[in-house]
């Protein structure tokens, strides 16, 4: 028998213990609680109307994050009125060591290098339809307790308004932190009706 047939056996049960190995989450990943976790905390912040800004410039403003730390938003808003209006918020979010607190757990984020939230909302005047999309794309590196990692974000939203009755039904869909999530816009969304 050749030397490598005796090997495979042997190679077999590493091969074999390796992968159950990878059948937990590793130390430096987030679960997907976790992850949906950090991105509402971040959607909360975002909503959030008492946070003061601490500079403002001509392109951006600085604001403190509610456990400490800051975070730069750099963005536009759009407008355009017609037969169709079209609103629009654009906005590059850069934290630097910035405290957020969600789903009972207490995060510390810094930009990888930022993440971008889009929002598109189109008013068709003739019917008064609603359109309503946006993205949360980007990445961020992550502090909680002792560990750390980072984590990517590739969402697209998907929302319908209900004016009468004042709520948004909407989905954020695609990956966070390596996870396929399906998160309610509510959750995560910067708009009044």
């Amino acid at each position: 028998m050749s030397a490598l047939k005796r090997l495979l056996p042997a190679l077999a049960l590493i091969l074999a213990a390796g992968a159950c190995e990878n059948d937990t989450e590793p130390e430096n990943e987030l679960s997907m609680e976790e992850s949906v976790a950090l991105l509402t905390a971040a959607g909360s912040m975002l909503s959030d109307t008492t946070i003061t800004p601490i500079h403002v410039s001509e392109d951006s403003v600085v604001v403190a994050c509610p456990q400490g730390g800051r975070a730069k938003l750099v963005g536009t808003f759009t407008e355009e009125l017609g037969d169709t209006a079209r609103l629009g918020a654009n906005f590059q979010i850069t934290p630097t060591g910035c405290g957020l607190t969600g789903g009972g757990l207490q995060f510390t984020v810094d930009g990888n290098p930022n993440f971008i939230y889009m929002l598109n909302v189109e008013i068709i005047a003739a019917t008064f339809e609603f359109n309503i999309s946006g993205s949360i794309v980007g990445g961020l590196n992550w502090e909680l307790g002792e560990r750390s990692g980072d984590c990517d974000l590739a969402l697209t939203l998907e929302a319908v308004p209900d004016l009468v009755n004042e709520t948004l039904t909407g989905v954020y869909r695609g990956t966070l932190c390596g996870h396929e999530v399906e998160i309610d816009a509510n959750d995560l969304l910067v708009v009044d009706l």
